[in-house]
């Protein structure tokens, strides 16, 4: 494997990258994934919900491929659906993060995708704001991949900032970003018991094929009652920490509470460090929740294979989506999706996660200009690192708006490749056309127009 060419090149296989390779494969054209694990998945296969469907007003605005990964992991036990909650988010989407894992490695293979894992891009030739190839790091050396259209679905925007796109990094002001953190899984628990003894208000409640009677799904709460001990014992570096529960099971449970700040995501020295931390902070979470906290009194802990990254490169698009596009629900004409979950942001200072509602009718549009870099023309960037400012990221971060991100890249580079046309030429309306095609919902039409005109 000296050499490798293909038509369309995926950076980064997690839910972004997944989405996109598997759409730019089923609309024909040769594609490659590359992935630094040894799974695809990334951040869904910790058990975390893809956030986020349906909007505070109750109205579904995520299909597409998106449904396609919830109706198929119901099919494998791996998911019960959309279920109501009502508090900062009007439903949730708990997902197995095995079974995502599984779907995701199935997706990829149906769709004739070729994947290569435990692969990193250490460099990148590019002249004449094209790219021309990507060196990849792999066993036995470096190797070169060539290909007409790049979709840089990293997260930090490695490929796009190598080839020479500018960036910002964190708060605009300040340059903090959001704390890392590491999921707790959970196995032997009883969630009804731990819902009762830490649940701030009525949990989501579902059941599944296998257990018919309703059981708590997601719920958050604080580990107030007992401050006195998370002081003595330093796990958090603020009091009233708030947690995070989510599961499919009635008996698994994932705990979302850790927090290290203070890191730069794109330094693999400090993500290192960072991940030592979190390991050390995950034990002594599940040891405080097994001695104090009712329902885990007979459980077991694993901690996530990785450290999660909220934050770090944004890139300059053609359009940074901006505070006000997300406080007023703002519809773009050159739309490729909506999102709809609330601007989330975990204080970089204390790691205290706050939730702000989006404006309008609870939805925005992500217009592709944001995904297009300056001054790049093969180039589209999906997922966590598009261009958007930073309390717009805290929405555009989260996993569904990836996954919608995702398929809308995947179908543009394939279509950019179709029509021999550089990614800013792209006929816009025909895109949107075969993203309706294959379900996806881009709004009104009618209420679009009337928006961007206005």
């Amino acid at each position: 494997m000296q050499h490798l060419d293909c038509e369309v090149l995926v950076i980064g296989g997690g839910v972004t990258g997944i989405a996109a390779a598997t759409a730019a494969a089923r609309s024909g054209v040769k594609t490659i994934l590359i992935e630094a694990k040894p799974f695809v998945g990334g951040n869904a296969t910790t058990g975390l919900c893809l956030h986020n469907y349906i909007t505070k007003l109750g109205r579904q605005v995520v299909f597409g491929m998106a449904q396609e990964i919830v109706d198929r992991l119901i099919k494998m036990g791996g998911a019960v659906g959309h279920i109501p909650y009502g508090d900062f988010v009007h439903s949730v989407t708990p997902v197995d993060g095995e079974l995502f894992r599984v779907l995701s490695t199935q997706l990829l293979a149906e769709a004739g995708v070729t994947v290569l894992y435990g692969t990193n891009v250490i460099g990148v030739e590019a002249e004449g704001g094209k790219i021309q190839s990507v060196q990849l790091g792999v066993k036995g050396g470096v190797r070169t991949v060539r290909a007409k259209t790049y979709i840089d679905a990293s997260g930090d925007a490695d490929v796009a900032v190598m080839a020479g796109a500018n960036y910002r990094k964190g708060d605009k002001e300040t340059g903090k970003m959001q704390p890392v953190s590491m999921v707790l899984r959970c196995f032997g628990t009883n969630n009804q018991a731990i819902a009762d003894a830490i649940a701030v208000r009525q949990p989501a409640m579902a059941t599944r094929a296998d257990h018919p009677v309703p059981f708590p799904v997601y719920f958050n709460g604080a580990f107030s009652q007992w401050n006195d001990i998370i002081r003595e014992n330093n796990i958090f570096p603020n009091e009233d920490h708030k947690v995070f529960f989510n599961t499919v099971w009635p008996n698994h449970i994932n705990v979302n509470t850790s927090a290290v700040v203070g890191v730069d995501g794109t330094d693999p020295l400090a993500l290192s460090r960072a991940t030592v931390e979190l390991t050390d902070q995950i034990y002594r979470i599940s040891q405080f929740l097994k001695d104090h906290v009712p329902g885990f009194e007979d459980a077991y802990f694993v901690p996530s294979v990785f450290a999660g990254v909220r934050e770090t490169r944004n890139i300059e698009g053609l359009y940074e989506i901006n505070d006000e596009d997300v406080n007023s629900g703002r519809k773009f004409e050159d739309t490729i999706g909506q999102i709809c979950f609330p601007v989330d942001i975990h204080d970089p200072d204390t790691g205290q996660a706050y939730f702000y509602q989006i404006g309008d009718d609870g939805a925005f549009d992500i217009p592709l200009r944001s995904m297009i870099p300056k001054g790049l023309s093969n180039v589209l960037v999906a997922g966590r690192c598009i261009s958007a400012t930073s309390y717009a990221h805290g929405a555009t971060r989260n996993m569904a708006p990836c996954l919608v991100m995702g398929e809308g890249a995947g179908v543009a580079a394939a279509l950019a490749v179709k029509d021999n046309v550089d990614i800013p030429e792209l006929n816009v309306p025909k895109l949107q056309e075969c993203l309706e095609e294959r379900g996806v919902f881009l709004g009104d039409r009618e209420r679009r127009v009337k928006q961007v005109n206005r």
